[in-house]
């Protein structure tokens, strides 16, 4: 999966994790040993390998799918099989906070073991509710009153499921705290943002989009949502067969979804129900894009197909004889509307015109490709490495190089600039020459999602929000959240959504 590196690869590269990481991935692996046994399997084989570092949190894989009656299914191996791991990745030496904890996973006896439910409860604390009661209660300058949002007494209930991923089960990693928002640190003399409605939601957000006043959210349980921006009050709920993990397209017709187990589906935006589904092959990587009537995805597999958006027929393929490790697709309207851009992992970028399925042009970057491609103008912008390039669209010459450090997020693209992040720095380039325009500290442990939203650029820290006037920089406030946020921020011209780690969606009066 694209921007993804295993556990053992980052402690490879990196070293030992520090203390606020190395909480975060033990919260994240004991959370997902918890959901397992709940429903009576064991892990069985849990290493470095197979746990995943993303932007959006730990993911665990490679469960053999033993049940705890199996010879050998003892869920207190996992337990102790977890202790090894965090003491592994925090250099044999964890934190003082951690090592009472990892002494009794680890403790020889499996019966004096904790269970994975214990640990889990040690790590995230879950308040019995994610908001505040609706009796009066004093007010508290660090946590003002916020409704929560009610869906209708006939709204579907949804039920916990697994996650199938490339073949086999994946269990997502949840982190929950404290339920209370607490005011905005103002910068400027600006107002600071109040907290119009809050509502959990099943899973961590993946996705976040906003059309005509309604909220499209995607989580890591496979759950597809539609909310009013107002209220936050769910108009219609679904699932897809895997996790949604890039951007949904959002047209006045369909939500499409790219799953990463290869579906492809459209649903209905009134109702959400299910107008098509097809599936590509192999797992999509990047979003899916729309060329005139055709829905364009690329596969891991290095294929790129192309679907009719009205009724889901197969209109064409294109792949290359090289293995490239997987494709990305971008499209430009306007200018070039009759080109594909492609970005491949191992660092090719090409494009391609689609009816004749032949190359325009074709460049070799350095270093592997982890981000989809955006297609702006004239400019085709694609992250290799630490460093943001701009390519011209009509012969993939390199206009310019941003370098910053590892994990540059996907770039936003906002009139005449383009701001990306990586750990704890929100950049604003010149999208034509990218010249640095200014630069600030967010404080984010992990590449946290950018957006531009009527005329601000939101961009989160660890645990809060930071906004800055687009243009020069000047930070507008700063507002302590839950936990860090797992997806791109969307609104519209009065509520601002974000999805934050601890399964919630909270609505801000931008």
């Amino acid at each position: 999966m694209p921007g993804v590196r295993t556990l053992g690869e980052v402690l490879d590269h990196d070293g030992p994790l520090a203390d606020g990481p190395l909480r975060e991935v033990a919260a994240g692996i004991a959370d997902a040993l918890a959901r397992v046994h709940a429903i009576g399997l064991v892990h069985g084989r849990l290493g470095p390998d197979q746990v995943l570092i993303t932007p959006y949190g730990p993911r665990v894989t490679g469960f053999a799918g033993r049940t705890d009656a199996d010879d050998g299914g003892d869920p207190s191996e996992d337990v102790y099989a977890f202790g090894t791991l965090i003491t592994l990745a925090g250099g044999g030496t964890p934190s003082a906070e951690l090592s009472p904890l990892l002494r009794r996973c680890l403790d020889p006896d499996p019966g004096q073991r904790p269970t994975a439910v214990d640990v889990d409860r040690v790590l995230t604390p879950r308040p019995s509710v994610l908001v505040l009661p609706a009796a009066p209660a004093p007010e508290r300058a660090d946590m003002p009153q916020a409704a929560r949002a009610q869906d209708p007494p006939t709204g579907s209930r949804l039920t916990r499921r697994r996650l199938l991923i490339a073949g086999g089960f994946a269990v997502t990693a949840a982190t929950v705290t404290s339920a209370g928002v607490a005011f905005a640190r103002l910068g400027e003399g600006r107002t600071r943002p109040k907290t119009r409605w809050r509502r959990a939601v099943e899973g961590r957000v993946t996705t976040l989009q906003v059309f005509d006043n309604v909220a499209y959210c995607t989580t890591t349980e496979n759950v597809v949502m539609a909310l009013g921006t107002e209220t936050g009050v769910a108009l219609w709920t679904a699932r897809t067969e895997s996790m949604v993990w890039s951007e949904p397209v959002v047209s006045g017709t369909a939500v499409f979804l790219a799953c990463v187990a290869g579906q492809l589906s459209a649903l209905d935006p009134g109702s959400g129900e299910r107008v098509w589904q097809q599936y590509a092959g192999d797992q999509i990587l990047g979003a899916p894009v729309m060329l005139g009537s055709s829905l364009v995805v690329g596969t891991r597999d290095d294929r790129v197909l192309a679907f009719d958006i009205a009724q889901g027929a197969h209109r064409w393929e294109w792949s290359e004889s090289a293995q490239r490790g997987g494709v990305m697709p971008a499209v430009i309207g306007e200018n070039g509307g009759d080109l594909v851009f492609l970005t491949h992992t191992d660092g090719t970028v090409s494009a391609i015109v689609p009816e004749r399925r032949e190359p325009r042009w074709s460049i070799h970057l350095a270093a592997p490709i982890t981000r989809p491609p955006h297609v702006i103008h004239d400019l085709v912008y694609v992250v290799t490495g630490f460093t943001l390039v701009a390519l011209n669209i009509a012969t993939g010459e390199i206009v310019w190089r941003f370098r910053g450090t590892p994990d540059l997020t996907a770039p936003v693209v906002e009139d005449d600039i383009i701001y990306t992040t990586d750990v704890g720095t929100l950049y604003a380039l010149d999208a034509r020459t990218g010249a640095e325009r200014w630069r600030r500290t967010t404080g984010a442990s992990v590449p946290s999602p950018v957006a531009v939203v009527n005329g601000i650029a939101y961009a989160g820290g660890t645990d809060e929000l930071h906004a800055f006037d687009r243009a020069t920089g000047r930070r507008r406030w700063t507002h302590p959240l839950p936990t860090y946020l797992t997806a791109a921020p969307a609104g519209t011209g009065e509520v601002l959504l974000l999805g934050t780690a601890g399964s919630e969606l909270v609505a801000l009066e931008s």
